[in-house]
């Protein structure tokens, strides 16, 4: 009876060790900020300013990892505002500084194009928006375009979209 406890006993505690190693090995970032905001500059030039809920760092996967609400300003080449970005989280992959924004994302640029999809991309090389899912776009003339996906500059003045489809108020003079 003494051998068939100190085995139980034995093989519960294994049981938790290796749940206890289990629970260990899962990446834990290997940094956090909570209500953090970030100055994003590009040669000494202020490019974007972010702000998130939470941000996690993790180094070696060179991955940061935004969650709990995202704003980031864009500014362009002259330092001026050119767009803002509302989302529910986003992802940063460090080694080429493209963002993946997701979660109800709203682009708000001060031409007074509003951008509304689920999904955006930040190509960092092209500089570029880019979303290869459906998007919504309406100016501040009430004209609504819809598209299958879509790519532009940061401020969202000169923008392609596949597929396009929309309704105008503005009067369209077809002679």
């Amino acid at each position: 009876m003494l051998l068939i406890s100190v085995l139980v006993l034995w093989q519960c505690s294994s049981e938790n060790k290796q749940t206890m190693t289990a629970d260990n090995t899962k990446a834990l970032p290997d940094q956090e900020s909570w209500d953090a905001t970030i100055i994003i500059t590009r040669e000494g030039q202020r490019v974007g300013y972010l702000q998130a809920g939470h941000i996690e760092k993790y180094s070696k996967k060179q991955l940061t990892v935004l969650s709990d609400s995202i704003m980031v300003d864009f500014y362009n080449k002259q330092g001026q505002h050119t767009s803002v970005l509302h989302a529910l989280g986003g992802k940063v992959y460090d080694r080429n500084q493209d963002m993946l924004a997701f979660g109800n994302v709203v682009v708000d640029s001060d031409s007074g194009v509003t951008l509304y999809t689920d999904t955006l991309k930040w190509d960092n090389k092209r500089q570029k928006i880019v979303s290869e899912i459906p998007v919504m776009i309406t100016t501040r003339d009430n004209d609504t375009l819809y598209g299958d996906d879509f790519i532009s500059d940061p401020d969202l003045i000169n923008y392609q979209i596949s597929n396009p489809r929309g309704k105008t108020t503005r009067a369209i003079d077809v002679r």
